[in-house]
């Protein structure tokens, strides 16, 4: 497409009143490209102050086609619906760069506070999911919110400051009976909802809602903790990722124009993690009794970075109250350490071990010692941060990791192991096999300092001494959970047989090389993946990195309900026959299917591909763009043991 100088807005297609020609400021065809959707936005609703349609935007070689056509019936300004794009991209890529791939749902709600408007109430949204009646009673309750709340009798003895902070606290409540109020919504139950505080665009105060489903948030290595002394407590870095960038999008809202760029944010996605890791870190040390730890994430990586005598970093450092009664302090310093002070700090954890820790307030370091056995992990006012190798720490609560560093990039722990796929993976290739003593050795054997590995064997025994040439035989019994740990420090595989009994230490796999493999990882896994290639017994192999990574082989694709597959299927089929497409909600389901593509059949495929064709034909007639997709192609590998009985 060559760009020109002038859009035209045809008088017969306008919607509600006739627009005139509007004049277009000369660009590079590139940026023609990229902004011209947002652009003439900006044009025409200068014209159109609530419903519009653009109809098209003529190139210097077009035939008057339409390029596009758009409406927004609840009109707030003309970029909603680029800033909401824009705000769910930017959270996906944040969350796929700390390892956290998820569904997210972006909206906007608004609040007429002045004009003439046909919507007291505008939802900006993807798919048709909400209305502005579904939100008629949140002033209301908003209001009763904020006359309940303690804060709403506070006196601030500078007048513009106490106006502020009222009309903040009646911001905030109104966007918690928001957030209440679309929790619950009968079909928005399975939901968690993120709302900020709002900023008036317009004749509209406008609040920014993120959503990821509730059971992946729930499993996110997190603390219960959100509140603590009137401060808010960010309790896990998915958490801090959202509030993170629902402040940096609401600050985008006080610019002209909002949404008219690609990237509304206007920084990189590690500034985001980066800042998000900030924020936790400083609220979740803050219940450990320190309020100043705005650095301490920049401290933690000098730490774990300083080789001590060509030694690369380790040992824990505990973060709690000196006076903490779950602290047992055994050597305290005469004069603490500030944290500040790298190198001290660092040959302090030197002198750390299995029997002391050392100890920091996270402002100063003040001995060395333990947590007590009898501490409360309720109270949630202990955390230790654990340096495993140069340049790599974790900061974990109760010994569940919250996050891990490696480098200065931050990320979700990648070393917990996935029992829910470990079981299935064990049911599906051994009889009767005990599911609870093989999770405990896997959990026992990822307690290693330097990489692991575990082999279940169907035929433990014989495999044992087939390979005793280069391992050792050891007579069947159980191990218990640190004596598993202790035999990681010993090169080779711990084998079992699918009740735990033990039956040979120290093995080394054979195997041929089969064309499988990584060759940018190391020999434990690749070693595995030779071993299951060929032909011996069924096996699972367990192989934790020594940079802190786990893979559970075979790697199969998940059992799956039948009827889920179909379910997928048959909505993306219905929907996708709809003229005009609802094309957010057909992407959305797209996904979907695209999920579950290795369990489909040709008929599957085949219907799927049509179906696709057509909406990307109905897109180019429309809108004279195409997204190209490879076609679906049955699995060969795809059978019936991949399937769940229905009802589990």
């Amino acid at each position: 497409m060559v760009a020109t100088e002038t859009a035209t807005f045809p008088d017969s297609f306008c919607a509600p009143r006739a627009g005139p020609s509007l004049d277009w400021p000369a660009a590079t065809p590139r940026e023609f490209i990229t902004t011209t959707r947002a652009r003439f936005d900006a044009a025409v609703s200068r014209h159109l102050p609530e419903q519009y349609v653009i109809i098209s935007i003529q190139s210097s070689t077009s035939t008057g086609k339409p390029v596009g056509k758009r409406f927004i019936e609840q009109f707030m300004w003309g970029f909603q619906d680029t800033f909401r794009i824009s705000l769910t991209g930017e959270v996906e890529r944040a969350f796929e760069h700390i390892g956290f791939n998820v569904e997210v749902r972006c909206l906007l709600v608004g609040f007429k506070v002045a004009g003439d408007h046909r919507f007291d109430i505008c939802v900006e949204q993807g798919e048709k999911l909400y209305t502005p009646e579904d939100f008629s009673e949140v002033q209301r309750t908003a209001v009763q919110k904020y006359n309940e709340h303690p804060e709403s009798s506070a006196l601030i003895s500078d007048p513009r400051g106490h106006k502020l902070h009222q009309e903040s606290l009646k911001d905030g409540m109104r966007a918690e009976a928001l957030r209440e109020r679309l929790a619950s919504l009968e079909e928005q139950k399975d939901w968690a909802f993120f709302v900020s505080n709002s900023v008036r665009v317009r004749d509209y105060e406008v609040h920014i809602v993120t959503g990821i489903p509730r059971d992946r948030l729930d499993g996110v290595p997190q603390i219960s903790t959100t509140s603590r002394d009137r401060m808010t407590i960010v309790p896990s870095l998915a958490h801090a990722v959202i509030w993170d960038i629902l402040g940096r999008a609401r600050r985008t809202l006080y610019l002209p124009d909002a949404g008219s760029g690609l990237r509304i944010l206007g920084t990189s996605t590690d500034e985001i993690v980066r800042s998000a890791t900030e924020r936790m870190l400083r609220t979740v040390i803050y219940c450990a009794g320190y309020w100043f730890a705005s650095d301490f994430h920049l401290l933690m990586n000098q730490l774990s970075s300083l080789p001590y005598e060509g030694r690369e970093g380790a040992g824990r450092l505990v973060l709690a109250r000196a006076e903490d009664p779950a602290i047992e302090v055994k050597l305290k310093l005469a004069a603490p350490v500030k944290n500040g002070n790298a190198l001290a700090v660092r040959k302090l954890l030197e002198g750390g071990g299995p029997t002391a820790d050392v100890l920091s307030t996270g402002e100063f370091v003040y001995g060395l010692g333990t947590v007590r056995p009898d501490y409360d992990p309720a109270s949630e006012s202990v955390f230790v941060v654990t340096f495993l190798r140069r340049g790599y720490w974790e900061l974990s609560h109760a010994g569940t990791a919250l996050l891990a560093v490696r480098d200065g990039i931050t990320s979700l722990p990648k070393h917990v192991l996935d029992e829910s796929y470990f079981r299935d993976l064990s049911d599906r290739l051994f009889s009767d096999p005990d599911n609870d003593a093989l999770t405990q050795a896997a959990q026992a054997i990822g307690k290693h300092r330097h990489g692991a590995m575990l082999v279940i064997s169907a035929d433990a025994k014989g495999e044992a001494h087939r390979l005793s040439p280069q391992s050792w035989e050891v007579e069947p019994t159980p191990l218990s959970d640190n004596f598993l740990t202790q035999l990681t420090d010993m090169d080779g595989a711990v084998l079992l047989d699918p009740q735990g009994r033990c039956h040979a230490i120290g093995v080394i796999l054979d195997g041929s090389a089969r064309g499988e493999g990584d060759p940018a990882r190391g020999s434990r896994l690749n070693n595995a993946v030779r071993y299951l290639g060929s032909g011996h017994p069924q096996a699972i192999v367990v192989v934790y990195s020594a940079d802190g990574g786990i893979d559970i082989l075979p790697q199969l694709h998940p059992r799956v309900l039948q009827s889920e597959v179909n379910a997928a299927v048959a909505a993306y089929l219905a929907l996708s026959a709809q003229r005009p497409p609802d094309l957010e909600r057909v992407n959305r389901l797209w996904k979907s299917v695209d999920a579950v593509k290795f369990y489909l059949s040709a008929e599957q495929c085949d219907a799927l591909n049509q179906a696709r064709e057509g909406i990307e034909e109905w897109r180019m007639e429309n809108t004279h763009m195409r997204l190209q997709e490879p076609p679906l192609r049955p699995d060969s590998r795809m059978d019936i043991t991949y399937w769940r009985p229905e009802g589990d």
